[in-house]
């Protein structure tokens, strides 16, 4: 059961949501300052670095770093506990590239997955699929909580998947009625805790 002080917070984080708006929730998005403290790390972790981007491709970058994936056949997850408020709506967006060096001259297909999940659903998937540099937008996210696991989870037969620029917003806030419920309980509870005893 939540007590009052984790009422009052929760609270007071729904009426200062609309500062937060724009904000990106996600600490070093971009990788350029990546460290290993700062994500979660789990699955096939044995092909997952932080390095510039040397896929050569026509968007590639050299002097910018990414996230890279080539993990197989299990999924290699880089996730990160987001701070949240339960209700609330989120907007996700990110840069994905799929590296494609599967033909090679030996008519191999394509074998590649990208699973993004924020707490416990699907948001993202895609399989055996290639292509450059692609922005992609995932819009209309509930948080359930006060953290939220945000994860991607990727696998790459016979090269690398690259993430870059992940961004977590906050698009809309609870519901008025939200706050106003929460307030009422708010005002139970405190009538309640200061209530004096009756007398025996």
């Amino acid at each position: 059961m939540p007590t009052f002080r984790s009422a009052l917070a929760s609270l007071a984080f729904i009426l200062a949501a609309p500062a937060a708006l724009a904000s990106n929730l996600v600490i070093n998005g971009d990788f350029e300052n990546a460290d290993t403290s700062m994500w979660l790390q789990s699955g096939d972790t044995s092909a997952q670095y932080f390095s510039a981007d040397w896929s050569g491709s026509p968007l590639s970058n050299p002097a910018n770093t990414v996230f890279a994936d080539g993990a197989y056949p299990g999924l290699g997850y880089l996730g990160q506990n987001i701070a949240t408020v339960a209700g609330a709506k989120y907007t996700l967006e990110f840069d994905l590239q799929r590296i494609n060096s599967a033909d090679g001259g030996q008519g191999q297909s394509l074998s590649n997955e990208v699973l993004v999940t924020f707490g416990a659903n699907t948001v993202f998937h895609q399989t055996n699929t290639s292509g450059d540099w692609t922005h992609y937008t995932v819009s209309n996210l509930t948080a359930t909580g006060a953290h939220t696991l945000l994860q991607f989870g990727d696998s790459n037969h016979y090269d690398y998947n690259q993430l870059d620029n992940v961004s977590l917003v906050m698009s809309a806030v609870p519901e008025p009625g939200t706050a106003l419920m929460l307030m009422g309980g708010l005002v139970l509870m405190a009538a309640r805790r200061f209530r004096r005893p009756p007398p025996f």
